[in-house]
């Protein structure tokens, strides 16, 4: 169904969130964020709550693992959901349930932690993760966006993209009510990740 990636640069204050899905506005349910707490990504049969629910407990000073953990208890269908989580120091856990579409996965190396189901490869996280760092740069959304690349180029979706999001958070004028640097979403396209990186580089330009 979907395939995301987190990752936090603590240089620059800032966390990031790709995704990529073959279902409809993946960006309006699976990536959550908040300025100096951390970044959820909460997909398969999604539960949005997730989000915001792990944000809370993150910002009550539990990691990442107990703070998924805490939230899956309070869901009575915890094997139908994926979920990734990193706090603000860059501990990070993701959880596979049971039931959820195969190909399945997750995976954690450096300040990065990337899911996926219904995918070609349960290797897509590692793919994410990996290009991620083998391609950083000054420019953290395009590095993300350059990830997920990575992943659709070996087919992504099972179903095909046909959505996708890039979400980057930090310090703002308006924090914290308003902690959002970039919230781009594509909710419906044949490419949703050549059209993201297009609005991305009119972005940039502006």
């Amino acid at each position: 169904m979907t395939y995301s990636i987190i990752v936090l640069d603590k240089d620059r204050d800032l966390l990031g969130i790709g995704v990529v899905s073959g279902s409809i506005a993946v960006g309006s349910r699976v990536p959550w964020a908040r300025y100096g707490i951390g970044g959820v990504a909460t997909q398969a049969y999604t539960n949005p709550a997730l989000g915001p629910i792990i944000l809370d407990y993150l910002g009550r000073g539990y990691d990442p693992r107990e703070a998924v953990k805490r939230a899956l208890n309070r869901d009575k269908q915890s094997s139908l959901r994926q979920v990734a989580a990193m706090d603000w120091d860059g501990n990070a856990s993701y959880y596979n349930g049971k039931n959820i579409p195969i190909e399945y996965g997750g995976f954690i190396h450096k300040e990065c932690v990337a899911i996926a189901n219904l995918v070609v490869s349960s290797e897509i996280p590692e793919i994410l993760c990996k290009s991620y760092y083998e391609d950083i740069d000054d420019d953290m959304g395009m590095s993300i966006i350059h990830a997920l690349m990575e992943a659709h180029s070996i087919g992504g979706d099972r179903r095909g993209d046909r959505s996708s999001a890039l979400l980057i958070i930090g310090l703002t004028e308006f924090t914290p009510y308003y902690d959002r640097i970039l919230d781009l979403r594509i909710d419906y396209s044949k490419d949703p990740l050549k059209e993201l990186e297009r609005i991305y580089n009119l972005y940039r330009r502006l």
